[in-house]
C-alpha cells in the first residue's frame, strides 16, 4: 500500500473505472454535500472490485486510496468530523465527470444564476475604474477574467439545456415502469408529482427568467442589461475585439431562452396530466372499492345472493343513473369526399344570401282576434307566399326540415302553421329544374309550444 500514483496514473484509473466517481457524485447530489465519507469511497470501491481479478482489485484499491487521491491532487482537503474523515474532491475532476455523464448534470438553481449575475456586475463596474490600457497588466487580467466567466455561464447553460431535454424521456419511462405495477403506484406517483414541481419551480422557471431579456430584477438590470452596458463600455474606449465578443455572446444566451422555454412547456403539461391522472385515480379507486364490497356480499353462504345489488351504487353516483336512456353524442367531422364539401358550401352559400335579404324578411301579420285553429287571414298568406317565392332552394332530402330552419331564423312571427302553408305553397309550385319527391318514411318535429309535427320526408332533387 505505500506505493502511489502519479497524477496521470491516477486520473487513468478513475476515468477507466468511472462508475465509482458516478456513485460518488450521485451520493453528494442526494445528500446536497460537497464532501464524500472516506467510509462511503471504500465501500464502493470494494463493490465495484469485487468481481475483477486480484491485480486489478489491489490497482484499484491503492489509486482509491485517500493519502494517493490527495498527493495526486484529485481530492483537495480531508477533514474530519464527528470522527468521520471527508474528502472534497477537485471541481474540475467533479466537472468532467459530470460531462461523462448527461443524467449527473447540476440543474441550475436561482442562487448559482444570481452568483453568475452578481460577478458580471462586478467586472462591469470595475471596468468603469479601468484605464483600458494594453499596458496594464490589471486591465488585460480583468478582460480574461470576463471572457472566462462568459465562456463558463455559456457551458454550465448548456450542460443544462442538454439535462432538461431529456427530463421528458426519463419521466416517461419512471411512469411507464410504475405503471406497469399495482403496488405502491398511488405513493410512487405522489412522490413523482413533488419531484417535477421541485424541478420546474427550482430550476426551469429560474433559468427562464434570468435568460428572459425583459425580466425585471428588484437588486439592478438584468444579464442583458448587463452584457449590454459593459458592451457599451468596451466600445467608448477603443476594445471593440472584446466588444464583439460580448455581443456573440448576448446573442449565444437569447438563443438559449427558446429550447428552455420548450422544455418548461412540455414539464407544464406533464405536470397538468399529472393532476388530472390523480383525480381520475382517487376517483376509480373508490367506486372500485365500493363494487369490491358488493361483490364479497355474493360469495357468502346466502344463496339469495347471487348478483350484485348495485341500485345504491347507481344512486350514489349520478352520472350512471339514467345513461342507457340518452342518446349517444352525434359525430360532427369533416368528410373526405368531394360531394360533402360541395354540401357545405352550398349550405354557406344559402346561409349568406338570407343574412343579405334579412333586413327585407317580412314582418307577418298577427292573427285576427275571431280567426281560430290554423286558418290565417289574406295578407298574412299572401306576405309569407311572396317570401317563399323569392327562397333560393338546393337539392335536399328533408325539404320540410330545411325549411322550417330558414323560416324560423329569418320570418319574424314566425309560427308552426305558416310551415304548413309553406309547403304547400312549394308542393304546387314549379321548381325546375328541381322537383320535390314525397317518400314513406316519417320524420318528428317540435317547432314550439311542445307541439309535435309528424310529417313525410320530402326530397329535393334534379329532374331526371
Amino acid at each position: 500500500m505505500s506505493k502511489r500514483f502519479s497524477t496521470l496514473e491516477t486520473t487513468r484509473i478513475l476515468f477507466e473505472h468511472p462508475k465509482v466517481m458516478f456513485r460518488m457524485i450521485e451520493r453528494m447530489d442526494a445528500g446536497d454535500t460537497r464532501y464524500v465519507l472516506e467510509s462511503d469511497l471504500v465501500h464502493s470501491v470494494l463493490d465495484y472490485a469485487s468481481g475483477l481479478r486480484k491485480a486489478e482489485q489491489e490497482r484499484l484499491r491503492r489509486a482509491f486510496s485517500s493519502d494517493n487521491l490527495f498527493r495526486s491532487g484529485m481530492v483537495i482537503d480531508i477533514d474530519k468530523v464527528a470522527g468521520e474523515r471527508r474528502l472534497v474532491f477537485q471541481d474540475a475532476l467533479l466537472g468532467l465527470m459530470r460531462a461523462c455523464n448527461a443524467s449527473l448534470y447540476q440543474e441550475l438553481t436561482d442562487a448559482r444564476l444570481r452568483s453568475y449575475l452578481v460577478t458580471l456586475r462586478d467586472v462591469r463596474d470595475r471596468l468603469t475604474e479601468s484605464t483600458f490600457n494594453e499596458a496594464d497588466p490589471d486591465f488585460t487580467e480583468l478582460r480574461e477574467d470576463l471572457n472566462e466567466r462568459i465562456s463558463q455561464l455559456i457551458g454550465v447553460l448548456r450542460q443544462n439545456i442538454f439535462r432538461m431535454q431529456t427530463i421528458s424521456a426519463e419521466l416517461a419511462d419512471l411512469s411507464g415502469e410504475a405503471s406497469r405495477g399495482n403496488e405502491a403506484f398511488g405513493e410512487f406517483r405522489q412522490n413523482l408529482f413533488e419531484q417535477i414541481t421541485t424541478l420546474y419551480e427550482r430550476h426551469i422557471k429560474p433559468t427562464l427568467v434570468f435568460l428572459n431579456p425583459d425580466s425585471r430584477l428588484a437588486d439592478g438590470v438584468n444579464l442583458f442589461g448587463t452584457l449590454q452596458g459593459i458592451r457599451e463600455l468596451l466600445e467608448r474606449n477603443d476594445q471593440q475585439i472584446t466588444a464583439d465578443q460580448i455581443f456573440r455572446a448576448a446573442l449565444s444566451l437569447n438563443a438559449m431562452h427558446r429550447p428552455i422555454q420548450k422544455v418548461a412547456v412540455e414539464v407544464d403539461h406533464f405536470l397538468r396530466k399529472t393532476r388530472v391522472g390523480m383525480v381520475q385515480y382517487n376517483a376509480m379507486e373508490h367506486h372500485f372499492q365500493h363494487l369490491r364490497d358488493l361483490l364479497e356480499e355474493t360469495r357468502t353462504q346466502d344463496l339469495r345472493k347471487t348478483r350484485l345489488d348495485g341500485r345504491e351504487f347507481v344512486r350514489s353516483t349520478a352520472w350512471l343513473s339514467g345513461l342507457k336512456g340518452h342518446w349517444r353524442p352525434r359525430q360532427y367531422a369533416f368528410g373526405q369526399s368531394e360531394s360533402y364539401y360541395h354540401l357545405l358550401f352550398s349550405e354557406l352559400t344559402l346561409r349568406l344570401n338570407d343574412l343579405k335579404r334579412q333586413h327585407e324578411a317580412p314582418m307577418l301579420p298577427e292573427l285576427a282576434a275571431q280567426t281560430k285553429g290554423t286558418a290565417m287571414d289574406i295578407q298574412r298568406v299572401e306576405t309569407l307566399f311572396r317570401w317563399v317565392d323569392s327562397l333560393e332552394l338546393r337539392p335536399t332530402t328533408d325539404l320540410v326540415l330545411e325549411l322550417h330552419g330558414r323560416l324560423e331564423g329569418f320570418i319574424s312571427g314566425y309560427r308552426f302553421p305558416d310551415l304548413l302553408a309553406a309547403m304547400n305553397r312549394l308542393s304546387h309550385a314549379d321548381l325546375a329544374p328541381l322537383t320535390l319527391v314525397t317518400t314513406n318514411r316519417f320524420r318528428q318535429l317540435g317547432p314550439d309550444n311542445d307541439e309535435q309535427y309528424i310529417y313525410r320526408k320530402r326530397r329535393l332533387q334534379h329532374a331526371e
